[in-house]
């Protein structure tokens, strides 16, 4: 049995733990800074045996995600400080595990085959799932508190192992082993009218899907469509040695992979960290949900301003037509009036007391007197003296 100790990185720095022998040179580091909104930092660690060529590796909180809506990929856009590097391509959990153990032991791998892996996570699947959702559900329910409902339609939590076999540089025939703690979870969203407006409104304002969420262990990638895939590794693992030692040095690396985990206080840190982030993601998704009901606001009150706008400039526009059309109508009625007289050959004349009396149009002159009466005179007129002293007045058209 060998004793735990502590992973500890240049500085001294305690990061983790696990059991490992005596003769195994250990350490590890920290890579600081948001590896993905999920991950504020991750740790590696390794144990060597320099004398025979055995090198072990384990690496915490790796996470990726991949979105399938274009509207999401367009809201990161507006981040300024999302970590791109965390946005890839889907890949199935056991190509991931290929291009893991490749990169790190630097050597084009062959599969041999796959069993179950005996981490802490992998031990206890069922606190591992509870754990799991426990962080998603409060990352469903932030949502819907800002009208974005989310839901998952497909989860895999998969502790597994596979062993590989390669040749490395030098050309000694070596035994690979790599194993990790996969998690991944497909989920969509429902648009919500603030979300239409402002797809910060949540950080998953998406198009709508009408399907029903169930949870599963179908292959991630398989199962109904979705926006978004978040998948990673909590903790990946991996044991090069040379073909011959495998027997003597797979326990070894069983152990470490039964005890292995980040230091207490460290996950504490990790935890914290990852809560302001929330919090910062959560101020960020107000502040842009109050700027999208003010735009509403301003948007409504400025279709009111243009209602009324129009309404008045409709009544303006409706007096002014009448008023043209009664004009039209008086001009119309007199052009009327004239070609009816042109036609019956008269013209029309009004005495003092606003009687109208039409006279032929063969009269020179036309008068009235004294009681109202009209009478037209063709030729000279007569002498004015002479009317005013019969009373008579002549009258104009």
């Amino acid at each position: 049995m060998n004793s735990i100790k502590e992973f500890r990185d240049e500085n001294g720095n305690v990061l983790a733990h696990g059991a490992i022998a005596d003769r195994y040179t250990i350490g590890g580091s920290l890579i600081d800074g948001f590896q993905h909104e999920s991950v504020p930092f991750f740790i590696t660690a390794h144990a060597v045996d320099s004398g025979r060529n055995v090198m072990m590796y384990a690496l915490s909180d790796e996470m990726y995600t991949t979105y399938k809506n274009r509207m999401m990929t367009q809201a990161l856009n507006s981040m300024q400080d999302v970590r791109w590097n965390s946005i890839r391509d889907f890949i199935e959990p056991e190509l991931f595990m290929l291009q893991f153990a490749q990169a790190l032991s630097m050597m084009q791998l062959s599969f041999v085959g796959e069993s179950h892996l005996p981490s802490v996570l992998g031990s206890n699947p069922e606190r591992t799932y509870n754990d799991f959702m426990t962080e998603y559900n409060a990352a469903f329910e932030r949502e819907a508190s800002l009208g974005t409902p989310v839901k998952a339609n497909n989860i895999l939590l998969r502790s597994f192992m596979r062993k590989y076999t390669g040749i490395s540089k030098t050309g000694v025939r070596c035994s690979v082993f790599a194993g990790m703690d996969y998690n991944g979870i497909e989920y969509y969203a429902a648009i919500s009218p603030l979300a239409a407006i402002n797809p910060l409104a949540g950080l998953f304002g998406t198009m709508s899907r009408n399907r029903k969420a169930e949870n599963s262990s179908k292959k991630l990638g398989e199962g109904e469509p979705c926006d978004c895939i978040d998948w990673g590794a909590k903790y990946k693992f991996l044991l090069v040695c040379p073909e011959e030692l495998e027997q003597e040095v797979f326990p070894d690396f069983m152990e470490l992979v039964r005890t292995f985990h980040m230091d207490n206080a460290l996950r504490q840190r990790f935890y914290n960290l990852k809560a302001q982030r929330i919090q910062m993601r959560m101020q960020e998704s107000m502040m842009f949900q109050s700027m999208a009901i003010s735009s509403m606001q301003a948007l409504q009150a400025s279709q009111q301003r243009l209602a009324q706008t129009l309404a008045s400039n409709s009544a303006a526009m409706s007096d002014m037509i009448m008023d043209s059309w009664n004009k039209k109508m008086a001009s119309d009625s007199r052009i009327s009036a004239a070609r009816s007289d042109a036609i019956m050959g008269v013209n029309h004349y009004t005495n003092s007391y606003g009687q109208t009396y039409d006279v032929s149009v063969s009269a020179d002159h036309v008068y009235q007197n004294q009681y109202g009466d009209v009478y037209g005179v063709s030729g000279n007129a007569f002498d004015q003296e002479l009317l005013n002293k019969l009373n008579w007045k002549e009258l104009d058209k």
